[in-house]
């Protein structure tokens, strides 16, 4: 399947690196991917050409690029600090500009079909929601999303399906965080929110063994393909 590490050129001129998998033949949407702290980690990967295998274009970026500490950061001893640390000095509305770069890129592509959609897992799940609230993208899907309820303020601006998946177990996402959202998106027209019974925080992650649950994975993976293909 073709795929290829590159560059996207930022708004700034700056080099944008990204993973890039495109379908084997045809076109289809464009998805971002933007994945958690750890960054493009091999899961990510694996999810990229996943979706390249259905026919989507994607792009899978270090949303951390910018930072002094950029890259993967998959089995680094000290990792979950390092992520934690660069987290705290993201600069979100650059990120927000950053993604609308690899949306127009996506789009510039002989393979896209000219829909886009965001894919997060964990920290990039507020920017599912921030692709949809300033970006008007085409969907928005979150997989164990950080916590989101101070971006609410922004559904009113949403037009797009958005699907947002946790596990009532969740440490970085807990019920009482699960519950505002859920609040506000049984108010929007096309907005769901999926609870797993057991599910933790990284259910997603082959590479985070403790939280990985095949089984919820694949039930989460399947609606979301069910979304991007009526695209």
């Amino acid at each position: 399947m073709p795929s290829q590490n590159t560059t996207v050129k930022s708004s700034d001129g700056d080099d944008i690196p990204t993973y890039i998998a495109t379908p084997a033949s045809g076109t289809g949407p464009g998805v971002v991917i933007i994945p958690s702290i750890m960054g493009v980690a091999s899961d990510i990967i694996e999810w990229a050409d996943k979706l390249a295998a259905e026919g989507f274009v994607v792009s899978a970026t270090d949303p951390f690029w910018r930072d002094e500490d950029a890259g993967n950061l998959e089995g680094e001893a000290d990792a979950r600090d390092r992520g934690f640390a660069r987290m705290g000095r993201v600069d979100q509305d650059q990120n927000v500009t950053d993604l609308e770069t690899l949306l127009n890129d996506l789009k510039s592509r002989p393979e896209c079909n000219g829909k886009v959609a965001v894919m997060g897992f964990c920290f990039g799940g507020g920017y599912a929601f921030l692709g949809a609230s300033r970006l008007g993208i085409d969907a928005g899907i979150a997989f164990h999303s950080g916590k989101i309820s101070h971006l609410l303020e922004e559904a009113g601006n949403v037009t797009c399906p958005l699907s947002y998946h946790w596990g009532d177990e969740d440490a970085a996402a807990p019920m009482d965080e699960i519950e505002k959202v859920q609040a506000v998106f049984e108010g929007m027209s096309d907005a769901e929110i999926t609870i797993y019974p057991g599910a933790k925080h990284g259910f997603m992650q082959p590479t985070n063994p403790p939280a990985y649950d095949a089984g919820v994975a694949d039930k989460s993976w399947t609606r979301s393909l069910e979304i991007l293909k009526a695209l």
